[in-house]
């Protein structure tokens, strides 16, 4: 997983604080702290979602809150999972059409593949949110070693390992992206937080 670090040494004000209650200001901030936490990871999530077409479900199990913060370590970090996402994740469905000649053509129904007909691509990818779903008409379907799992891939050469499974942009990927438009907000919230823990606990 890679993380990104929220510190409240950054905000201005926190440091003042100490000098006049030196408890109430640590228990302050960690309070502070760890709520601006949660309250990034709520708006991260949204913000991806608001990018691409995952799932609130998936995001979140990829969007963490790996550690809080304590009384000697005013930092936290949220982390997201690097790991690139299956197509599938993105609504890719196998294609297919009637075949020209049907005979003896079972089908496969571990791939939806019904009898008569043959697969013919990908259907109803939808990376960005809101946009339409997509073809891939030249990709195919492999199944993965490990999981089982059907995912589309596409060739890179003319031998029969020659192929690249097919992926969409990662939560970390993505986390990238809108982290800068999440981290404004994040911070305010934990300066309010701040103000308000420390006047409970002064």
């Amino acid at each position: 997983m890679a993380a990104t670090s929220l510190d409240l040494r950054d905000l201005e004000g926190v440091a003042d604080a100490y000098p006049l209650a030196p408890k109430a200001a640590a228990k302050a901030a960690q309070l502070a702290l760890n709520s601006a936490a949660r309250r990034a990871r709520t708006l991260g999530s949204a913000a991806i979602r608001q990018q691409v077409a995952l799932s609130a479900g998936y995001v979140n199990d990829n969007l963490k809150v790996r550690t809080f913060a304590t009384s000697t370590d005013l930092s936290t970090r949220i982390a997201a999972n690097p790991r690139a996402v299956l197509l599938t994740r993105y609504g890719a469905k196998i294609r297919t059409v009637k075949a020209s000649s049907r005979r003896g053509l079972k089908g496969d129904p571990a791939r939806g593949i019904a009898a008569g007909r043959k697969a013919a691509g990908v259907k109803g990818v939808r990376v960005k949110t809101g946009s339409g779903a997509k073809r891939i008409e030249g990709a195919f379907w492999v199944r993965l070693a490990g999981s089982g799992q059907w995912a589309p891939a596409e060739r890179t050469g003319d031998g029969r390992s020659d192929y690249r499974v097919m992926h969409g942009p990662s939560v970390y990927q993505v986390w990238s992206d809108v982290r800068g438009t999440v981290a404004p907000q994040v911070m305010q919230h934990a300066a309010d937080e701040f103000i308000r823990q420390f006047d409970r606990l002064s």
